[in-house]
């Protein structure tokens, strides 16, 4: 019995760091950095300190859930070598003007250490916070937005496009730039012309659902020209017809939302436009598109989508102006459909 207890022992005081216990770290430091789920890893740490240890050493994700509740200078004590931060904060509340816009959940600190401390960081994700021009300059030229590949503004306000500007600028390794529903002052185009212009790597660029009107067709289509691996496009409102030129270019295309029709096509013969309109859409759809969303679509727009309705994957209805017979004429036509969005 008093073997057994003395066993025990000794494999306790190993695991916690109290007996010679080289080994076994060894062992933790290869197998604890494929433990990807946040809760085991939540798990990990509360192990031992040294587990503690080796888990924020080699953590390159940490989403904080409520931007209060912890410090950055305590997130940069603890993970040294984060890659990836998500940050939340207004509350759900928000989005449907429950909560005052000066109720809080400012980037301005988060973004000074992130400058300061994180020389690895790759991608940040603000949702729901308040971010400034000087918070985006800020982190343009810090050693991080050198690197920065992936920065999603989710939500947020508070900025404009001249912040954009200076990131489009000076962030010249981003992949991601997603600003989908954020409350964004537009004061010119400018920022869309140099992000076109300095980001050759771009593969998703997201500012839908906002209020930049400014928007040039020939940047868009300089995009197209100037990032081969453009995979995902989604915008404000921009006429469609001036986007064949885009269209055209953007060979990778798998992803396209926004958009409208100023007006609607007119007919010159019954069913005349409709098949001109459809025989357009043919030859300027990018031959990789399967997922669109096509703000405001009509019942007389429809023919512009029916050509590449049968590749079609997944299908955005959200904003579209049918009614349930020209809904169910559209999904006769997507055969392959697995995805659709629509409001009931």
């Amino acid at each position: 019995m008093a073997e057994q207890e003395s066993i025990k022992f000794v494999r306790c005081s190993s695991i916690n760091g109290i007996g010679n216990s080289g080994a076994e770290d060894t062992v933790w430091e290869l197998v604890i950095p494929y433990v990807q789920d946040h809760r085991d890893r939540d798990a990990v740490s509360l192990v031992c300190k040294r587990w503690y240890e080796i888990e924020a050493s080699n953590r390159k994700h940490v989403t904080i859930a409520l931007c209060y509740t912890a410090t950055p200078q305590r997130l940069s004590r603890r993970f040294t070598y984060l890659e990836s931060l998500k940050l939340k904060g207004k509350p759900r509340a928000a989005m449907f003007n429950l909560i005052p816009e000066d109720w809080g959940g400012y980037v301005a600190p988060w973004v000074e250490e992130v400058g300061r401390s994180f020389r690895r960081m790759k991608t940040l994700h603000f949702r729901r916070m308040i971010v400034k021009d000087a918070d985006l300059e800020l982190l343009a030229k810090s050693p991080a937005g050198k690197l920065l590949e992936v920065l999603k503004l989710d939500k947020c306000s508070g900025f404009s496009t001249d912040g954009l500007l200076i990131i489009g600028r000076s962030c010249r390794n981003l992949k991601t730039l997603f600003m989908e529903e954020s409350t964004i002052v537009e004061k010119d185009g400018e920022w869309l012309h140099e992000l076109a212009l300095n980001n050759k790597v771009l593969e998703n660029v997201n500012f839908y659902m906002t209020d930049l009107t400014k928007v040039q067709s020939a940047d868009l289509e300089l995009m197209a020209r100037n990032c081969p691996s453009l995979t995902s496009m989604k915008i404000s409102d921009c006429d469609i017809s001036d986007l064949i030129g885009f269209f055209k270019a953007a060979n990778a295309l798998e992803e396209f939302g926004g958009g409208f029709f100023s007006e609607p096509p007119r007919q010159i013969v019954e069913g005349v436009c409709n098949e001109q309109l459809g025989r357009n859409s043919a030859e300027s759809f990018p031959p990789r598109l399967g997922c669109l969303g096509l703000t405001y679509l009509g019942k007389e727009e429809m023919p512009f989508v029916f050509p590449i309705a049968a590749r079609l994957k997944k299908l955005d209805l959200l904003y579209a102006l049918l009614d349930t017979e020209g809904h169910c004429v559209l999904l006769q036509r997507c055969p392959n459909l697995e995805i659709l969005e629509v409001k009931f």
